[in-house]
C-alpha cells in the first residue's frame, strides 16, 4: 500500500528491502507492478534478513533521501511463542538499520514506524505521543524498546528520525493472522468467531484504512519534525472512531450474507492477559495537514470485493 501511493503520489525510486519471511508476499507487489506507469523502472527488490548487518556486498548503496523503517515481527500471539525471536527483529534489526542509515550520504530523514501498543491498554484517555510506555506482551516490549534506540541515535549521531505510531490497520491483502482476515475466514467456514473480552466487555480498536496510514507515513515524512528532544519528532497516526470487535464481525458476516457465530474468550490461552483497547492522540499528525478519510464500512467492503 505504501510503494503504490509512493509511486502515485512522488517521482521517486523506491527500494524494498525485505528477508521475504512469513510475513512477506512479493506477489502483492507483482500484481499491480506491471499495470502501474514507470513502475518497474522506479522499484527495486533487494533481499535482506536485518537480523544481520547490511554490508556492501548486500547490494545496497549509501544514496538514500529517506528511509522509512517498516520492517518488524507484529503479532502479539507469536511474539509470545517466540520472545527472543521479536528481540532479534524489532530491536536488533532496528540497530542494524539505524547503523546503516548513518552511513547513507545526504539522508534527509529516517521514518521509524511504531504501534499505540508501546503505551498498553487506554483506560478512558488517548494517549499523546509523550505519555509513558507500559508495554504489556513481548511484541509491544520489543517495539518500545526499539523506539528507545532513536533518541539514542539521534542525540549521539545527529540521525535525523521521525518515529509515527500507529492504531490497528485494515485494508486488502492484509496477512492471515490479522483479526479481521482471520474472521472472514471463520464466517466463510461456519466457525465461531472468538472476541477477546474482560467482564463481559468485547475488545474494540480504532481501526485505519492503509491507504491512510500510507498518507500519514508520507506526511510525517515530509512535514514532520525530527527528534531533537521531548515535543519534537513523533506522531499518531489513529483512527477515529472505537470500534468494537463484535460489530465488525456482525457487519462482515453481513456483508458476506452468511450467518455470524461468536464468543467472548476472557482469557485467551494464546494470549494471556490481553489489552482490551487502545488509543491514540492523532491531533499532532492532523496539524500537519493529514486527516482519516476513509471509513471502515469502506475498508470492509474493499477487503471483500477484493477476496
Amino acid at each position: 500500500h505504501l510503494v503504490r501511493h509512493l509511486l502515485r503520489e512522488t517521482d521517486w525510486s523506491l527500494t524494498i528491502l525485505d528477508r521475504l519471511g512469513e510475513g512477506s508476499n512479493l506477489q502483492s507487489v507483482a500484481d499491480w507492478l506491471h499495470s502501474e506507469p514507470r513502475a518497474r523502472e522506479r522499484v527495486a527488490v533487494r533481499w535482506h534478513d536485518l537480523r544481520a548487518p547490511i554490508g556492501h556486498h548486500d547490494g545496497m548503496g549509501r544514496l538514500f533521501r529517506y528511509i522509512i523503517h517498516l520492517a518488524a515481527g507484529s503479532h502479539v500471539d507469536r511474539s509470545i511463542k517466540d520472545p527472543l525471536g521479536f528481540v532479534a527483529d524489532n530491536v536488533i534489526g532496528t540497530a542494524h538499520l539505524l547503523e546503516f542509515a548513518r552511513r547513507c550520504e545526504g539522508l534527509e530523514k529516517l521514518l521509524h514506524f511504531s504501534t499505540d501498543e508501546v503505551f498498553g491498554a487506554a483506560n478512558g484517555k488517548a494517549f499523546d505521543e509523550y505519555d509513558s510506555f507500559h508495554a504489556t506482551n513481548p511484541y509491544a516490549a520489543s517495539k518500545a524498546a526499539a523506539e528507545a534506540l532513536c533518541p539514542a541515535w539521534a542525540n549521539t549521531y545527529g540521525l535525523p528520525i521521525v518515529v509515527t505510531r500507529c492504531t490497528n490497520v485494515a485494508g486488502p491483502g492484509q496477512d492471515g493472522e490479522k483479526f479481521i482476515p482471520s474472521c472472514i475466514r471463520t464466517i466463510r467456514a461456519g466457525g465461531t468467531v472468538q472476541i477477546h473480552a474482560r467482564n463481559g466487555t468485547a475488545s474494540s480498536r480504532k481501526y485505519i484504512d492503509a491507504a491512510d496510514v500510507a498518507r500519514g507515513i508520507e506526511t510525517a515524512l515530509l512535514r514532520g519534525g525530527l527528534i531533537s528532544g521531548r515535543g519534537s519528532g513523533y506522531y499518531n497516526i489513529a483512527g477515529d472512531i472505537d470500534h468494537s470487535n463484535v460489530d465488525v464481525a456482525a457487519r462482515l458476516a453481513e456483508l458476506m450474507g452468511l450467518p455470524l457465530t461468536w464468543e467472548l474468550v476472557e482469557d485467551p490461552p494464546n494470549r494471556p492477559r490481553p489489552d482490551l483497547r487502545y488509543d491514540l492522540d492523532n491531533s499532532r499528525l492532523k496539524n500537519l495537514g493529514w486527516s482519516q478519510r476513509i471509513s471502515l464500512e469502506t475498508t470492509l467492503k474493499e477487503i471483500l470485493a477484493c477476496g
